[in-house]
This record gives C-alpha cells, structure tokens and sequence, in this order.
C-alpha cells in the first residue's frame, strides 16, 4: 500500500476519498483507515506523529489524494507531433536552451575556421614557403583550448550544479563566458607574437570552461524536465544547436574573410559575447529543474517550478510525483552520491554507457568536419571555396539533423547508431583511399564525403547519442554522470584536435586525405562497442531503465523486456 494513501491529520474534517481508500477521522486520538477490502485498523501512535508532520506539507497532503498505480498520461509514448502540443511550455524552454549548444558551435567555428582568414594567418601566423600559415603547433594547442576548457567546465559543472542548481550554474557558466572573450578579443594587443598567441589560447580554454559547464547543466535540465515522448527528440536538439552555431560561425568567418585588415576577426571574435548575454536573460526566465528541488527537500518549490513546466495541460502533480517516487527509489542506492558513486554497482555500467555515447561524435569524425575549411585548404582547395563547402556542409547536417530528430521518434537508438556509424565506416574508407593522390578532384572528393558523412551522422549516431546520454543513468546522478561524460567528450576532442593538424598540416605529416585512415579504425571501433553494449531505451520511463540496469538485463534484450515496474 502507498503509504501517503493511508493518513490523515486532525486538522482534515470528515472524509476524503482518494481513488482507492477512503479515510475517516475518528473524535479519539486514534486514527481508522478503512482499506480497500472494508476492513479497519488503527494508527499506532508513531504513525499519528508522522502523519501529523506530513499534514501540515500542501505538497504531501496532494499527493496522498492522488495514485501512483496509474500511469500518467504524460509518460505515455506520445507521437512526437501530439507530444509537442501537450507540452509546449517544456518544448519552449528545451529550445531556448539549445542557445548554449549553439554558442557551442559558433566557438567551435571560430576557432576552427578563424586560422584560414587571411589578416589574422598575418597577425597571428608567419611565413612557410611564401605564404602566410599558422605554425602547426598553435594550431593543435587553439584546436584544443575549447576541448580542454570543456572537459575542465564539465567536471565542475557536475558538481556545482548539484550544489548550487542548474538556474545559477547556467548564470555562472554566462559570466564565464564573458571572461574568456574578453581574453580572445584583446589577444592582438601584446607586441610580442608568442604572447599574443598564448593569450589567445587562454582566452579559448577559458571560453571552454564556461562552454562546458553551460553544455552539462543545458542537459542535465532538459533530460530531467523532457517527458518520455519528448526526451529524445528534445535531446537530439543538441547536435541542431551545434550545427546551427557552426553555420552562424561559417558565415561571419566568410564575411570578414576579405576584410583587409583585423576589424574582420574581430567582428567575429566580438559577436561571441552574445553568446554570453543569453544564457544569463535564460537564467533569469527559465523555472528551476524540479527534480533538483525535490531532491534538495524543497517540495513546495519544486511543484511550483512543475505547474510553471507542465500546467495547464498535463497534471504537473502527477509528473513530480512520478519523480519523487524515482528518487526515492534510488536513495537506497545512490545515498550520499558523489562521482566515485557512478562508478558503483549497477552505476557503472550506466556510466560507461553515456563515456561510450559522448564519444560517438569523436568516432565519426565531427572534429575533422568541423575545421574542413582549413583542412581542405591543406590539400589544395582556395579559401574562399573551402568555406563555401563548410556553410553547404553545415546547412546539409542541419536538415539532416532535423529529419533524424523524426527519425529519432520513431527508431530505436540502438538501430540508427549501429546503421549510421557502419556507412561512415564505409565513407572515411574512400576518402582514405583518395588521398593517395593530389590535386583539385581529390579536395572536392574529400569534401563531398565530408558532407556525406555529417549528412548520415546526423540523422544517427549524433542525435542518437545525445538521447542515451539523457536517459541512461539515475536522476540522482544525471548531474555527475553528464559531467563525466562532458569529460569523455572532451578529452577524446582535446587529444584528436591536437594530432590532427600534426598529420594533415602542411609542415608536419601533410597526410592530407589519408587522415580519413585515422577514422575507419574509430568508425568500426564505434560500431563494435554499439553491438555489444549500447541497449535499446527507446519509450522507457525512468523507473523502466532503473529496473532494467538493477536486473542486469543484457543490452540486446532491452528491447524486448516487459514488466508493469510502474505499478509495483
């Protein structure tokens, strides 16, 4: 029996009917429940001093009227279309919330793009074979400022925001931000070449902390407020956002190519404090995580914050009653939860599950992609031309992305990593095999897969991977185990984005092409670890996933389980 279904406090006159059990006070101190079989017992005296305190909780004395035996509505598998309609205020914020991911993007973009902009090769580079180029060096380390900042804001993020909540961990994140392209924007002041170097560095790791802890909590909030129909779809916004802000940073980066001095970089460098004024008005606007509040005790606000995310259309007492009993249910074993605790029991093999799903991107080829302007200039492609095939590139993900988030909606996670990732296998082999040869058909043969690729992740294994790293581990450890997971990403793109540019610039490895090599071995490594232990989560409620991981259910039997763990 639901043990809020059978008290009562003196202060409640007559009776109450609830779905199943009707409660009558009796004129003595003692306390009769009548059960559903008509029969009768009597409150113990500690029983009457608990349902006192519990009385005088509005929250408590709601939830008791209420069954926890019934499904809600809202956590039913919903068509995605029917789904939006039914929560379009959790839709809202969700999508506003992309912002953070877009300015993720953009910085991505910026940097990744900004070392092919002819006056700041000038400032910034020096001269190799009469013509202006980065030194391969700084452009491994400026590759991986961001990565590393990341993995650093993500690891504090984990924490803060379970600290602090996600509203002030977004509005630090936004200050952050502030900081670091203030660092970037001033770097061309110092006379000294290798100080104006370092100080952009700075500048970009800095700008990556903030990156980081705006990326983890952005997740951390839509994977606990985003109903079962709506989760993946809503979690597959992330990569949208990333395309979106690459596209936004394509664009500037082309426009102020040809301006003829540094007002054109630093237009682009400038217009990335944008990025740090809307997270914080976000913060200002966006309702507290209920999850987060009933987990910190605090029931009246966190029903407040569920009637601001959910009301009038679904019964947001419901939706937070259902998250009471998930994080009761995992107190047990989660009690005093701190990071070595994602790496306990069960947890472990949850964590390593989103590791693996934060490192899809890594494996498929998304850092490469994301510097093709440069990349392509390597192996004989113009400038202008190579960032004219980045925005096609960009804008050819972005409606792939769109189509994925559909697809998302009606196929498993599992399936669409699985097909996505053996095609790009495919993919990164022919671009492997033409950079045997050189000349202007192999550049545009390599861009073509490029855009190939980017156009099958996207409907894949990069919205696929954002969905399995908002449902896979506990509410209780969401927060750490996204940060642990930011820290995967990011490291694997600290490592990846300093090699690269040593295999494929021009005064290192001048691999050119043949870096595609690089991503078979990671593309086939993806797809062997999908088969074996990526499960298949696709319209599963919190407490579905939680038993399913507590049984030690295979990952190819996930899909075919069935049990009533709601009811129990």
């Amino acid at each position: 029996m639901n043990p809020f279904h059978d008290k009562i406090s003196p202060g409640d006159r007559g009776s109450i009917t609830t779905n199943n059990i009707e409660l009558t006070e009796s004129p003595s101190p003692s306390y009769i429940i009548e059960t559903r079989g008509g029969r009768e017992r009597d409150l113990a005296p500690g029983e009457t001093s608990r349902v006192r305190d519990e009385s005088t909780n509005p929250l408590m004395k709601s939830i008791s009227t209420t069954s926890v035996t019934n499904v809600p509505e809202e956590e039913k598998d919903l068509p995605l279309g029917q789904a939006i309609r039914q929560y379009p205020k959790v839709v809202a914020y969700c999508l506003s919330l992309t912002i953070v991911v877009i300015g993720w993007g953009y910085a991505l973009v910026i940097v990744g793009s900004i070392v092919a902009v002819e006056p700041f090769q000038h400032d910034y580079g020096e001269l190799y074979k009469d013509k202006w180029i980065i030194p391969s060096l700084w452009v491994s380390l400026w590759s991986a400022a961001i990565p590393l900042g990341m993995a650093i804001g993500s690891v504090f993020a984990g924490w803060y925001q379970d600290r602090i909540g996600r509203i002030w961990s977004l509005r630090t994140g936004a200050i952050i931000c502030a900081v670091g392209v203030a660092g970037i924007f001033f770097s061309y002041l110092p006379a000294d070449i290798e100080t104006m170097r370092a100080l952009f560095f700075a500048g970009k790791t800095v700008q990556g902390i903030a990156i980081g802890i705006l990326k983890v909590t952005a997740m951390t909030y839509i994977s606990e407020t985003a109903p079962t129909s709506l989760r993946a779809s809503v979690m597959g916004l992330v990569p949208t956002g990333n395309l979106l802000g690459q596209l936004l940073g394509s664009i500037v980066v082309f426009l102020v190519n040809k301006a003829p001095n540094r007002t054109g970089y630093l237009v682009a460098f400038g217009s990335q404090w944008l990025l740090a004024v809307v997270p914080f008005i976000l913060s200002v606007i966006i309702p507290e995580s209920p999850a987060y509040l009933e987990e910190r005790g605090q029931s009246d606000r966190a029903l407040e914050s569920s009637r601001k995310l959910y009301a009038p259309r679904v019964d947001a007492l419901k939706v937070l009653e259902k998250v009471r009993a998930s994080i009761a249910e995992e107190k047990e074993a989660t009690s005093g939860a701190t990071y070595l605790t994602c790496f306990q029991g069960v947890n472990t093999r949850r964590t390593m599950i989103v590791v693996m799903a934060n490192l899809l991107p890594a494996m498929f080829g998304l850092d490469l992609i994301a510097k093709s302007s440069y990349f392509l200039q390597t192996i004989g492609m113009k400038s202008s031309t190579s960032l004219m095939i980045l925005i096609g590139g960009i804008v050819a993900g972005t409606f792939a992305n769109g189509v994925g988030l559909w697809v998302l909606s009606r196929v498993g996670r599992r399936k669409v990593t699985l097909i996505s990732m053996s095609i790009s296998t495919v993919l990164w082999i022919a671009v492997g095999i033409s950079g045997i040869w050189r000349g202007p058909a192999v550049a545009y043969f390599t861009a073509g897969g490029c855009i190939a690729i980017i156009i099958v992740c996207g409907m894949g294994a990069w919205p696929a991977g954002y969905a399995i790293m908002g449902e896979t581990s506990s509410l209780r450890l969401r927060a750490k185990t996204q940060g642990i997971g930011g820290v995967a990403q990011q490291g694997s793109s600290v490592l990846i984005n300093f090699l690269l540019p040593l295999a494929y610039n021009p005064d290192a490895g001048n691999w050119g092409g043949k870096t595609g090599f690089i991503y078979v071995g990671l593309c086939a490594l993806g797809v062997l670890l999908s088969w074996f232990f990526l499960p298949e989560m696709k319209g599963r409620s919190v407490m579905e996933i939680d038993h399913m991981f507590n049984i030690k259910l295979p990952a190819r039997q996930f899909k075919k389980w069935r049990g009533d763990v709601e009811s129990k």
